[in-house]
């Protein structure tokens, strides 16, 4: 009341409340994709590349109407400076390691978010990533991205590693990788 009376008698209006800060967007959805492993996954620790292509589905998006998610694709590089099937050598993810994912609008048109500042902790096959998405991401700029991961091949990834610590199966070139992602 006071602001109001001084803004009439001096005749400057008083400043509006500014509005509270929008609810940042939640975006969940289930991730299946192909896995390369360059070169292939073994006993040996060693710097390893993997490729990840595949899709987005199942989509629920906090965001509502023309411009909410329905699902899209992902294409990520994750560069390990070490990773092997043994379990006495915990995945070491190099910083350069990013994911990009293509979203499909409601409306029919398209937004990406990219992922950077991507860490991982793995447990026999499993595991979770986390990351953020860029400032200059046209979707979900800011946001974290947390994946429940599994990765899996013709059995179990961790079926396969132990063949191949046996000395009785190859090493693994690719595989299959499931996930359930959230962005919040």
């Amino acid at each position: 009341m006071s602001a109001v009376l001084a803004a009439l008698s001096t005749g400057v209006a008083p400043a509006a409340d500014a509005a509270p800060p929008a609810a940042p967007e939640v975006l969940d959805c289930a991730v299946k994709a192909a896995v390369t492993f360059s070169p292939p996954l073994s006993a040996d620790p060693q710097a390893i590349t993997m490729a990840v292509d595949g899709t987005a589905s199942g989509c629920t998006d906090s965001l509502d109407g023309p411009t909410a998610v329905t699902g899209g694709t992902v294409a990520a590089t994750l560069r390990f400076g070490t990773l092997s099937c043994s379990p006495a050598t915990p995945p070491a993810l190099a910083p350069d390691s990013s994911a990009t994912f293509t979203w499909n609008l409601k409306d029919g048109t398209q937004a990406t978010s990219t992922v950077t500042d991507i860490a991982i902790v793995e447990v026999d096959g499993s595991g979770t990533l986390t990351g953020t998405v860029t400032d200059s991401s046209s979707r979900l700029a800011g946001q974290k991205l947390t994946a429940l991961v599994d990765v899996t091949s013709d059995q179990p990834l961790v079926d396969n590693c132990v063949d191949v610590l046996l000395g009785t199966g190859r090493p693994i070139a690719d595989s299959t990788l499931t996930a359930d992602i959230s962005f919040s």
